[in-house]
């Protein structure tokens, strides 16, 4: 911003304190979108997370869409695939839903023949679900696409610049888990 006036700053914000500046890099805009033409003063990173996250969803979703999966039926498939038997509790947690999230994931995917479940003694509340041989297939399809697509975001960068932003990826979740836990010690103290 340094090389605008004042004057010129002030023109360039909007009324919700958005700078209208264009965005640094480049542009978050694919085929057919228009350019981002302003870049937040004020929660800029969780801002172009949001747009990232958005962008790949939109495009996980077209990929997914033509083998009648979503992305988190998907991500289901996946862990089943990998844990290979899994109570929905830990399905949920490891694809980062709810318990109740789960409950319709779950059903859509026993319905279209990808998994069966068996609902455990006792409380009945342990249903433990395995992938079926038509899962699989689905899973194997979905898992090409998706691989294809990692391929050609991968080839937009650098191997230096690839491992760089995986690296800074990884470390943000526990960024983020270790602000909640000085938020919640913070509490208890004032508390």
């Amino acid at each position: 911003m340094s090389e605008h006036t004042s004057a010129q700053t002030a023109e360039l914000q909007d009324e919700d304190d958005q700078e209208l500046v264009p965005a640094v890099g480049g542009s978050l805009a694919g085929r057919g979108h228009r350019p981002v033409r302003y870049r937040p003063s004020t929660g800029y990173l969780p801002w172009l997370l949001t747009m990232c996250d958005r962008e790949l969803a939109r495009h996980m979703t077209r990929l997914l869409a033509e083998l009648d999966l979503t992305e988190a039926q998907y991500g289901v498939l996946q862990a089943l695939v990998h844990l290979r038997r899994a109570s929905s509790a830990t399905l949920a947690r490891s694809v980062s839903v709810t318990p109740q999230a789960m409950v319709g994931l779950v059903a859509a995917l026993e319905r279209k023949g990808y998994i069966t479940r068996e609902f455990g003694r006792g409380a009945g509340r342990v249903i433990d679900a395995e992938v079926t041989a038509r899962g699989k297939e689905a899973y194997e399809a979905a898992k090409r696409r998706v691989r294809a697509l990692d391929r050609s975001l991968r080839r937009s960068y650098t191997d230096e610049e690839f491992d760089q932003l995986v690296g800074l990826l990884e470390r943000l979740p526990g960024v983020l888990g270790r602000l909640d836990d000085q938020r919640g010690s913070r509490r208890r103290v004032e508390d």
